[in-house]
């Protein structure tokens, strides 16, 4: 038989799993016109950024830098960001956002904004800030 807190926090991973998914599948959805979501997650990094290198990329995203190569190769044929080598030392290649691309990423962080904002909608601004110090404490 689970305890009290056990049965908790089964009934937690059950809801995080549940919402993260919803979100997944409705902001996919809103994309569905322009880019997938793993495309836009490194757009979204790259607009705020000057520059990065695949494995900075890979660590930002908690994802393998074997990832990062197959979307990174998808993004510069949709002419949303480039390659470019360190002219310090040629070894290292720098992925940059295009104008282009900083247009899309701004459109669809705009719409993931609203995306949210109405998701959130019947929540008060006490609640949202509890929420937001709760999942902080996961991080932490």
């Amino acid at each position: 038989m689970k305890d009290k807190r056990t049965e908790c926090i089964s009934q937690l991973e059950d809801s995080f799993q549940f919402v993260f998914r919803i979100f997944r599948k409705d902001i996919n959805d809103l994309f569905a016109n322009d880019i997938p979501l793993n495309e836009f997650g490194i757009l979204n990094l790259l607009k705020d950024r000057e520059a990065l290198t695949a494995s900075e990329l890979a660590s930002e995203m908690k994802v393998s830098s074997s990832h990062i190569t197959g979307v990174t190769d998808r993004l510069i044929k949709k002419d949303l960001i480039t390659r470019e080598r360190s002219a310090a030392d040629r070894r290292i290649v720098y992925v940059k956002i295009t104008s282009y691309g900083r247009e899309i990423a701004e459109k669809l962080a705009a719409l993931r904004h609203n995306y949210f904002k109405e998701k959130f909608s019947s929540f008060s601004d006490e609640d949202i800030i509890k929420m937001t110090e709760l999942l902080n404490k996961i991080g932490a």
